[in-house]
């Protein structure tokens, strides 16, 4: 986050809102404060000032991301994996809840999930217990950090659903992360990220509701604003739940993410040892089901964290997934 803590004073500085007592304006970048700006020590101390780092899925929001979530990123990847021609072994960065990982083991694709957050795992060892005996073998979950893995091992796929990849703010992050994608792909390995793209304003409104079994009411309500100037837009996202019509306490979270667009992605992975396969917008592919089938699981698809991209709105949010190919060495 672009939230900047001193570990002396405790004076906190935030890029999106500024510092009204001090005179700076909102949008102000911390690299381009004066020393004064700090309440006691006037930043000074060289790395006294730290970024805060970003939150953990927790609590509600892991508690109620299937809720939202929705099931068309599970058919694509699943649709696309199922399609491909040799063996496949799945790398997911930002496992989750395992919504797409358990769906993979279950069609007998081995996937190993990562992730940071204890809450969001402890609900993917729920679901990897509710897959086929025979196929949980399949399915491996491993809590840690991204920017820390080394599983010394390689996945001829990697993929990083949900716009995992945008959390990584600055170029140098970005890099770095392709880097560790890399190094955890086979030659002719393929990497598969999702980009969101918020609505296309400066600042934007969006509320869903769920019934969630047996009595309760959620509203998410998720309000954000978007920066082109430092290319990243900031989102608050707030949990409202009723028990038989009486509100329970909020669940209010802060997240920042990096916007970046499809063609920006792709220089991006060009620059650092991929090549362009293909990009698809909120996962159409031309697989397509009749809907004269019959009852079919996979009809419904909507959904999509923290916003469902929008069908009808021009100017309302998308997404992206931009596939790409490692490099051979000989290339």
């Amino acid at each position: 986050m672009s939230v900047y803590s001193c570990s002396v004073c405790k004076f906190r500085y935030d890029e999106w809102i500024g510092d009204t007592k001090n005179g700076v304006p909102p949008r102000v970048a911390f690299s381009k404060l004066a020393g004064s700006v700090c309440t006691t020590c006037g930043m000074q101390g060289e790395g006294r000032h730290l970024q805060v780092p970003e939150i953990k899925y927790s609590g509600l929001e892991a508690a109620y991301y299937d809720q939202f979530a929705g099931k068309a990123g599970i058919v694509f990847y699943r649709e696309w994996l199922l399609q491909e021609s040799s063996p496949v072994t799945v790398l997911e960065l930002g496992v989750g809840t395992g919504r797409i990982a358990s769906e993979l083991a279950e069609n007998q694709l081995p996937v190993c999930g990562v992730d940071w957050s204890p809450d969001m795992l402890e609900i993917a060892e729920r679901k990897k217990k509710r897959v086929r005996k025979e196929s949980r073998h399949l399915l491996e979950l491993v809590e840690q950090d991204v920017w820390e893995l080394d599983l010394q091992r390689q996945f001829t796929h990697v993929i990083l659903p949900e716009g995992l990849f945008q959390q990584a703010i600055t170029r140098l992050e970005q890099r770095r992360l392709l880097n560790i994608i890399k190094q955890h792909l086979t030659e002719d390995g393929t990497v598969a990220i999702d980009i969101l793209m918020p609505p296309l304003r400066e600042s934007w409104r969006t509320k869903q509701k769920k019934f969630v079994f047996p009595d309760r009411m959620v509203y998410q309500l998720v309000e954000g604003e978007t920066s082109l100037v430092q290319q990243k837009f900031r989102y608050t996202l707030t949990y409202e739940t009723f028990l038989d019509q009486i509100e329970q306490p909020r669940y209010r979270v802060e997240r920042e993410m990096a916007l970046l667009l499809p063609g920006e992605m792709e220089l991006l992975l060009e620059s650092e040892g991929f090549h362009l396969v293909t990009a698809f917008e909120n996962y159409q592919t031309d697989v397509h089901r009749s809907l004269d089938e019959g009852y079919d699981r996979d009809r419904w698809q909507r959904g999509g964290y923290p916003f469902v991209p929008s069908e009808v709105d021009a100017a309302g949010s998308t997404r992206w997934t931009v596939i790409a190919k490692k490099k051979s060495v000989n290339v």
